[in-house]
């Protein structure tokens, strides 16, 4: 027993840092700023006061309020096409672990996302973005989920969320969608993580799935 547990044991702290390695890897290339690089106190110190990013809005921590943060960068971009606007959204985000039992876990979200034009140009560079993306990363992952967004037959967007196989959470979406309104186009990516000992580590809950 105790050499099958040794075994398992193994086998979850190689899924784990291989997860993470990919989270790592997608957070160095589309993200000015790496959680997974440093104490979170001190990313958030960066983030907060980065000379690149104008519009800040912050929303401290409270009693009855969770932590958020946007703000928009003025020339980064990770992205293949070019955006009108790239913001940054780093938010903690309540979650429902057990509807009986009434438990609930906070985890973050740490998103980048490009804006297009209007328009069918605008649409073709936030899609090819999302497809360029699911194609380097789909198989990088155990499984995945695809949303297909409809309106009167009509698609106007697509959600992938990447999973470990440590947990019932997501920690990587991609997404794109027309915003409607002559708002143009976005394109999405979320990480999402929890907070141990001031380290950004993945969700992980005792029996993945």
């Amino acid at each position: 027993m105790k050499k099958l547990f040794f075994i398992f044991s193994l086998l979850f702290l190689s899924n784990f840092s291989n997860a993470q390695k990919e989270l790592q890897q997608v957070a160095n290339y589309y993200f000015r700023l790496n959680p997974f690089n440093e104490k979170i106190s001190s990313f958030l110190r960066q983030l907060m006061n980065d000379s690149e990013i104008m519009n800040p809005v912050v929303i401290k921590r409270t009693d009855t309020s969770l932590f958020y943060f946007k703000g928009d960068y003025k020339n980064f971009n990770p992205f293949f096409f070019k955006p009108v606007r790239t913001m940054v959204v780093f938010a903690e985000k309540e979650i429902i672990l057990n509807d009986s039992l009434h438990l609930l876990d906070t985890v973050i979200t740490y998103q980048i996302a490009g804006y297009s034009p209007d328009g069918e140009e605008g649409v073709k560079d936030v899609m090819q973005e999302f497809k360029r993306f699911d194609r380097k990363y789909l198989k990088k992952f155990k499984s995945s989920d695809f949303t297909e967004l409809k309106s009167n037959g009509e698609v106007y967007g697509g959600i992938r969320n990447y999973f470990t196989g440590l947990s019932y959470l997501s920690p990587l979406s991609a997404a794109w969608q027309k915003i409607g309104d002559n708002r143009g186009n976005v394109f999405v990516i979320t990480l999402r993580f929890k907070m141990s000992e001031n380290d950004a580590i993945l969700p992980v809950t005792p029996y993945g799935f």
